[in-house]
């Protein structure tokens, strides 16, 4: 099926107000009276519903406002009360690749039936000082066509866009190689039974939702670390850990290029293979290798390994109290002569 491009770069009008202009919290483009007021954002957590290999939110909105919801770091503008209906869908490069430019974040399948929507905050993992924010767009998918819209503008952690109709909204951009963006080091935990678990380390933009990563992350524990850090789209990176708390890290090559992806599938960057029974390992991420810059630094708790050395320790104090209880069994016996148990019973009767 043929592909239908169209790119729009004329200025956006607000849907919802009149176009005063207002600097407050701008990178570019204005604001309006209206949204100064509703500047006040309600961060809701929505109801979910997960499928094999996704998420679905619900989020209720009572009155006209601002609402962000806390899983995915989507703000809605509406004006009224409504039913808001989302989640990720998968990008189709092959139509992206027609106007030029690559995804900068999910792409979002956004319903609501009372069409109380007016605009949307779609949150960004660009860095304020960098070159990314000035490359930003705005797709809107519907079908086989897409439109590359101009932000309203952008804000410190949104890129905001006013809507007239919903379907699939995302951040797009003009590739540049080397770009500087926030990024998050998500460890999860992998146990195959005692002794053996991993520790795979997933590196992402900081605009991925994490509750998508966990989804497909099953079985497996997520450990809450500081995450934030600095990455470079095309960089070269590295992981290091002390030899003498793990097996291996793979890959084995010196380092490994990233490319950041939005889904479907979040693999992991590295698998760190732990020693039995350790309990917290600390992890450095270096770009260009094993002489290049710190971007990351953690300590990360195994609270598995925390486990199995407490059940360790319970069975060793208890093997020591039988072992007691043997060594003073045969004295107990050599001083209970058959007359006194025979006393105690004829007491008893």
């Amino acid at each position: 099926m043929s592909s239908v491009v169209r790119r729009i770069f004329c200025s956006q009008k607000n849907p919802c107000t009149s176009d005063t202009s207002n600097p407050e919290f701008e990178h570019s483009s204005t604001s309006t009276p209206a949204e100064h007021t509703l500047a006040v954002v309600t961060k809701l957590t929505p109801e979910t519903s997960t499928g094999f290999t996704e998420m679905s939110c619900r989020l209720q909105c009572s009155h006209a406002g601002l609402f962000q919801c806390s899983l995915t770091g989507l703000v809605f503008l509406m004006k009224g009360e409504g039913e808001v209906l989302y989640r990720t869908v998968q990008w189709d490069e092959n139509l992206l690749h027609s106007t030029g430019q690559t995804p900068a974040g999910p792409l979002f399948s956004i319903e609501c039936l009372q069409g109380s929507i007016c605009q949307l905050h779609l949150p960004h993992c660009e860095i304020l000082s960098g070159e990314g924010l000035d490359s930003l767009s705005v797709a809107h998918v519907t079908g086989d066509s897409v439109e590359v819209l101009p932000p309203l503008r952008v804000t410190d952690t949104h890129v905001v866009v006013n809507i007239t109709d919903l379907s699939l909204w995302g951040l797009v951009r003009m590739f540049k190689p080397f770009l500087s963006i926030k990024g998050q080091v998500l460890p999860f935990l992998q146990s195959f039974g005692h002794p053996q678990s991993v520790l795979n380390v997933i590196v992402l933009p900081s605009n991925v939702p994490l509750n998508e990563v966990k989804q497909q992350q099953t079985g497996n524990t997520y450990i809450p670390v500081c995450s934030d850090c600095t990455l470079s789209r095309g960089g070269k990176y590295s992981l290091f850990c002390d030899l003498k708390k793990i097996q291996d890290i793979y890959p084995k090559a010196k380092r490994i290029q990233i490319y950041w992806d939005y889904g479907p599938n979040y693999h992991p960057t590295f698998q760190v293979f732990l020693n039995p029974d350790t309990e917290h390992v600390e992890l450095r991420l270096l770009e260009r290798g094993a002489d290049g810059h710190e971007v990351w630094a953690g300590r990360v708790l195994l609270p598995g390994a925390v486990l199995v050395g407490r059940d360790r320790a319970e069975n060793s104090h208890s093997d020591s109290a039988e072992k007691q209880l043997h060594s003073v069994r045969k004295d107990f016996v050599d001083r209970v002569s058959k007359s006194v148990v025979d006393d105690l019973l004829d007491e008893m009767k």
